[in-house]
């Protein structure tokens, strides 16, 4: 048995096993989850699949709980993120894959990583998912569901324990009954009365009734490295950013006239899909274009006057070739169950996918639960880092007012040293503790769903989704993006546009 400690309220659980750490944002699910993982490196090998946090980020978790210098402990990280999020160094176990959305390229790392653990320092394993929502942002749900299944597969295989982190707020009860029925064991987690409780379904020893555990996890969950003051010089006091030239001297940078100008211009620097000459399936396509999709790439289909090239797919920028490659090949690469079998030892990754520039995500008619899930993934972010500043663009306020959970999410960003900036149409009277609430009945605000993170000085750590309502109901057209410039326009955009207007920070009453 793997022991646990106290940390949930069972003996210990059995090897081969992979538990399903599931419930709201900011409930403590990923710090129980990093210490669930740490629990045995005494005598244990730890792997984990990150893909919203560097390996350096993660192996600073790990430091917090075990007295042993990390550097020195067998803990290795497939970093799916480290591009996004910084660009910490990788430690001798560590690997990179460039997006979440290569989940070939991640079981194929993640299976390398496990046989060096269990060849060069213990047969006994534990791995973690951190976090199957962000793997969902950038993967098809089918794919993610058929990569949790060779996950949970090779764990059981390997005599390891697993634990897969994920919110339940966004998926539907469809969903997360697939996703249990490929686990061994579920940890149910929930704030009730202002306390964290966990519950434990599915083990050999019953289920547990609900237990109190842990304060304030998240908040302390994975800490960014970040000044002491956690300023930016990146906007001047009327809104116009500041650039750095050769010499030192700066130069003000024109604010954009509104988000739209933002998210056009955007769009427009995409680079393109061109498929020519196809010849293949169409179930081969479409997958391709899906994937793309999420990329904010638009593909298209080119006939050529000549026989060959036959079914190629053309990265380029206009005429700039980036990248090339056949739709067998690329297809291969995207979808982890295209061939016959679960193994991944054989399986390749793609050069025109190791080549896409991933600075930019995007979605064309996205429904609400994936923008909830981007959203969910930068407040994160935000609250982590526990400085810096963060606008967010509700529509109407009462998206907010009415949501208790978002309501609460903000509450704590604005606690836990965010300065935290709602807005949208006043249609109903809005305050949360800590929060500037900023009213305007505007086109703009009525059709723009936003979250903007500055990052709190540090670069590497901002990130922004900016996206428009649809005239079909409940969809969108958006980008989210870690880029840097990309994330900056947006927020000296929103500084200069209207944080000088007459605002209600909420107070906490009695």
């Amino acid at each position: 048995m793997f022991t646990v400690g106290s940390l949930l309220p069972v003996e210990g659980i059995p090897p081969g096993s992979t538990l399903l750490v599931v419930g709201p944002p900011m409930t403590g699910k990923r710090t129980l989850a990093a210490e669930l993982l740490a629990a045995g490196l005494d005598e244990e090998g730890v792997a984990v699949v990150s893909t919203d946090s560097s390996a350096g980020e993660i192996r600073d978790t790990m430091a917090q709980y075990t007295d042993s210098p990390v550097d020195q402990l067998p803990i290795g990280v497939v970093d799916c993120a480290g591009d996004s999020h910084g660009t910490e160094s990788l430690g001798p176990l560590d690997s990179r894959v460039n997006s979440p959305a290569d989940l070939t390229g991640i079981g194929m790392q993640l299976t390398t990583l496990m046989e060096r653990l269990y060849g060069e320092y213990t047969p006994r394993l534990r791995v973690g998912l951190l976090s199957l929502t962000t793997m969902s942002m950038y993967a098809e749900p089918e794919q993610v569901v058929r990569f949790l299944h060779v996950l949970t597969s090779r764990i059981r295989e390997a005599d390891g324990i697993g634990f897969v982190v994920a919110h339940a707020d966004t998926m539907d009860g469809e969903h997360l009954q697939r996703l249990r029925s490929f686990v061994d064991g579920v940890v149910e987690v929930r704030e009730q009365d202002d306390a964290m409780e966990l519950r434990v379904l599915g083990l050999p020893e019953g289920n547990t009734d609900w237990t109190a555990f842990g304060t304030d996890r998240d908040s302390s969950a994975i800490t960014a490295s970040t000044s002491d003051d956690g300023d930016s010089e990146t906007a001047t006091d009327d809104g116009d950013s500041e650039t750095a030239t050769d010499d030192g001297a700066t130069t003000e940078q024109p604010v954009d006239g509104s988000l739209r100008e933002i998210f056009d211009t955007v769009r427009a620097d995409a680079p393109t899909l061109t498929v020519t000459n196809y010849h293949g399936p169409p179930e081969e396509l479409a997958v391709v274009e899906r994937y793309f999709d999420r990329h904010g790439v638009d593909v298209r289909e080119a006939s050529m006057d000549v026989e060959e090239p036959r079914s190629v797919a053309l990265l380029h920028r206009g005429d700039d070739l980036l990248a090339s490659e056949t739709v067998q090949a690329l297809r291969g690469a995207i979808d982890i169950d295209s061939g016959t079998t679960d193994t991944l030892e054989q399986r390749h990754t793609s050069d025109l996918l190791t080549n896409l520039e991933r600075s930019v995500y995007g979605a064309s008619a996205a429904d609400k639960g994936l923008l909830v899930d981007v959203s969910h993934s930068i407040e994160l972010l935000a609250n982590r880092t526990g400085t810096g500043r963060l606008h967010a663009g509700f529509q109407r306020l009462s998206n907010l007012v009415d949501d208790e959970q978002a309501a609460r999410i903000y509450e704590r960003l604005a606690a836990s040293g965010v300065d935290v900036h709602v807005y949208g149409l006043p249609d109903t009277e809005t305050t949360v503790p800590g929060v500037t609430v900023h009213e305007h009945d505007t086109e703009e605000m009525a059709n723009s769903w936003f979250v903007v993170y500055d990052g709190g000085g540090d670069p590497d750590r901002g990130a922004a989704l900016l996206a428009h309502e649809l005239d079909t109901d409940n969809q969108y057209d958006g980008f989210w993006t870690y880029e840097h410039d990309i994330v900056t326009r947006i927020d000296d955009y929103l500084t200069a546009a209207y944080l000088d207007d007459v605002a209600r920070v909420g107070t906490q009453t009695d």
